[in-house]
């Protein structure tokens, strides 16, 4: 290592270096890899569900998601599944970051949880509770029963867009702000110049649901899930070695 990044280094003081959590930074790097594959995977079943475009009203909705049930079910569950993986490498970025920049760090973080429980709490319950009033809305016998089920839908349906822009706007600003502080931490540049760029798609394709005509927000919305996720490679093998990064340092200072 050069001088001048040794003489960075020096900024970060040593008690701030815990290297006692070492299985916790390892287990916060195999979540995101294993969020990393399910992304992958809901980015497809995503794209299949929605093969025909977006719903254009609550009615056409619970009969697109009744006929493929299943795979909307799957979807928002591993949906789900990533959310609450992603608790425990919120925490873990926010102490490998915040000897560099305590503010950033925290907020970041933050923000990352905000979507992490959001998302679970909000979006992802009302679609998997706009799943179930679909099935009810296919075995009803009655035209009354129908219509009971379709005005439940309604509020669910107009609701979805408004929540999945909170969600992944609010969730991508934390992790814009994690990028700006990887450059002067231990993280390679390269790993947040990636971020800052997969931040500002992802912010712009968060808009996709209120503009659903754009076809640049559109497109930025489709790159954003799977460049997220080999992001979250890249973070994930950090947080794995984050022991050996810690004592490299620890010993360089």
């Amino acid at each position: 290592m050069n001088r001048n990044k040794v003489l960075d280094i020096k900024t970060v003081k040593t008690d701030e270096i815990d290297l006692h959590w070492e299985g916790f930074f390892r287990f916060s790097g195999i979540s995101l890899f294993i969020v990393a594959v399910l992304w992958s995977v809901v980015f497809q079943t995503g794209r299949v569900l929605y093969s025909t475009g977006f719903p254009t009203d609550p009615e056409v909705y619970l009969k697109l998601v009744s006929q493929q049930q299943t795979l909307a079910a799957m979807t928002w569950i591993l949906w789900i599944v990533s959310d609450l993986l992603l608790m425990a490498p919120t925490v873990a970025l926010y102490l490998s970051l915040k000897p560099y920049n305590r503010t950033l760090a925290l907020l970041g973080s933050l923000f990352a949880m905000f979507f992490n429980i959001y998302d679970v709490c909000v979006t992802e319950l009302n679609s998997l509770t706009l799943v179930s009033l679909s099935h009810g809305y296919t075995v009803a016998v009655t035209e009354l029963a129908r219509t009971h089920l379709l005005g439940a839908a309604t509020y669910g349906y107009y609701a979805l867009p408004l929540q999945t822009v909170l969600s992944f706007a609010v969730g991508t600003i934390g992790y814009l702000l994690w990028s700006i502080t990887m450059f002067k931490s231990e993280f390679r540049r390269g790993t947040a110049i990636l971020g800052i760029l997969m931040s500002i798609i992802a912010l712009a394709g968060s808009a996709a649901p209120l503009f659903p005509n754009s076809i640049s927000i559109g497109l930025c919305q489709m790159i954003a899930v799977p460049f997220c996720a080999f992001w979250f490679i890249l973070l994930g093998v950090h947080l794995y070695r984050y022991r050996n990064h810690s004592q490299k340092i620890t010993k360089e200072i």
